[in-house]
């Protein structure tokens, strides 16, 4: 009997070894796409905001809000 709880224990210890293992590869695999991801985007916005100017962005922003406001006050 003791054989056998040992040999589940042991089993046990394994299994949880490999989830534990397996989740933290997934965490590290998820943060490293994150971080692609948002320098990505972070170079994407700067590139995109360099080409306006201050009035087109304003021009651009003004018609955003004015849609914005006539599509939700009705």
């Amino acid at each position: 009997m003791n054989e056998l709880l040992a040999e589940g224990l042991q089993l046990m210890g394994v299994g949880m070894g490999v989830v534990f293992l397996f989740l933290g590869l997934l965490v590290g695999v998820i943060t490293l796409v994150s971080a692609m991801i948002q320098k990505s985007e972070l170079e994407t916005a700067h590139s995109g905001a360099e080409s306006l100017n201050d009035d087109d962005l304003l021009t651009l922003l003004t018609e955003a809000v004015t849609r914005y406001r006539a599509d939700h006050h009705k």
